[in-house]
């Protein structure tokens, strides 16, 4: 068993919900996450410093549990047609071993 988790921008999700559904695969779940802006050009924050304001961007980690088989071929095809609003924003897809769903 693997837990698949799909992280991208907001204007991402759509697409990766799409995704999901043309494998026939029902989310375990979805949660937004506010975090720092990838504008492209801009300086990169690589932490979040407390009491600051820095420009922010809004993003989703949708995750489903699924038998190997059918993780390996949404892996393959994510790596194979990336899943982007803006292609320079990409989804990042992580795999996870799953030991123990109760």
């Amino acid at each position: 068993m693997k837990m698949i988790a799909i992280i991208g921008d907001e204007q991402t999700r759509p697409l990766i919900r799409k995704m999901f559904t043309a494998h026939q695969v029902s989310l375990f779940s979805s949660i937004a996450i506010r975090g720092c802006s990838c504008e492209s050009g801009g300086e990169p924050v690589a932490w979040w410093p407390a009491g600051k304001e820095i420009p922010t961007a809004y993003s989703s980690l949708c995750f489903a549990i699924l038998d190997d088989e059918k993780a390996e071929k949404i892996m393959a095809d994510i790596e194979a047609t990336p899943v982007a609003a803006d292609p320079a924003f990409p989804a990042k897809a992580f795999m996870m071993n799953v030991e123990k769903m109760i």
